[in-house]
């Protein structure tokens, strides 16, 4: 448990790091600052829709809940990790709108780390619920997956 309270601890440091790298949009056309301003507020959609569909079951800790369900109804449907893809989309429109280098190496930093923790929870997913495999065989992790063809 350790290692999860770690994972959200840096998680939110660099959350911390993408804001203070903020230059204020100086110097970003006005279309750049509102495309970023549209992916912060999807973002921000995204994640109060994931959270109100995973209920009781919502931690920020990768390892789930004890008597969890495994939830595949709303962003579920089509993504494993909604939340995550939201905390991107808060990053990346932060960073298009208002930051410097320091947001950017903070973004992919962030990317990097929901990728691992996504891992995490899904191997513990896949211990609890026998119906994850085919839930994640169907299912991208942070995007939706497209149809074969």
């Amino acid at each position: 448990m350790n290692r999860d309270r770690a994972l959200v601890a840096a998680q939110f440091a660099l959350l911390a790091v993408i804001l203070a790298g903020g230059r204020r949009g100086r110097g970003r056309p006005r279309p750049v600052q509102a495309a970023g301003a549209a992916l912060t507020l999807g973002g921000l959609i995204l994640l109060g829709w994931s959270g109100r569909t995973l209920g009781r079951n919502l931690t920020p800790l990768p390892t789930p809940i004890e008597r969890g369900t495994l939830v595949q109804r709303g962003p579920y449907r089509r993504v494993r990790h909604p939340i995550y893809t939201a905390l991107l989309l808060l990053a990346g429109g932060w960073t298009v709108a208002r930051g410097g280098r320091v947001s950017v190496a903070g973004t992919l930093a962030l990317a990097g780390l929901l990728r691992h923790k996504a891992g995490i929870e899904d191997t513990a997913l896949a211990a609890r619920h026998r119906d994850h495999a085919a839930y994640r065989a169907c299912t991208g992790a942070f995007l939706p997956r497209l149809p074969a063809r």
